[in-house]
């Protein structure tokens, strides 16, 4: 990116964090047949680390690699959606109640 483009990221798509899930289905639309898709709740992982930014160890999980973790889908992680607001932010928020 140029110091001259107006395109704006959010804090997730700038430190680079992907969707990581517990649980993962085939995609049956005519799209992307046979792709994966994260099943149930979807939680921002940084690659490198053994844990999603809320706190949970993902040994086990299914990284999605082509997916940015972004804080609109209905799916994504309130903890990890708090924790990629700048820190002024967080702390104007209530704490999320697990």
């Amino acid at each position: 990116m140029t110091a001259t483009s107006t395109t704006r990221t959010t804090p997730a798509e700038s430190e680079g964090l992907y969707v990581v899930a517990t649980h993962k289905v085939r995609d049956r639309s005519a799209g992307a047949p046979s792709a994966w898709l994260p099943y149930g709740t979807e939680h921002a992982w940084r690659p490198g680390t053994r844990r999603t930014l809320c706190g949970e160890w993902i040994s086990g999980w299914t990284v999605f690699w082509e997916r940015r973790f972004s804080a609109r889908p209905a799916a994504a992680c309130p903890r990890c959606v708090e924790q990629t607001l700048p820190e002024e932010s967080r702390r104007r928020l209530d704490p999320v109640s697990a």
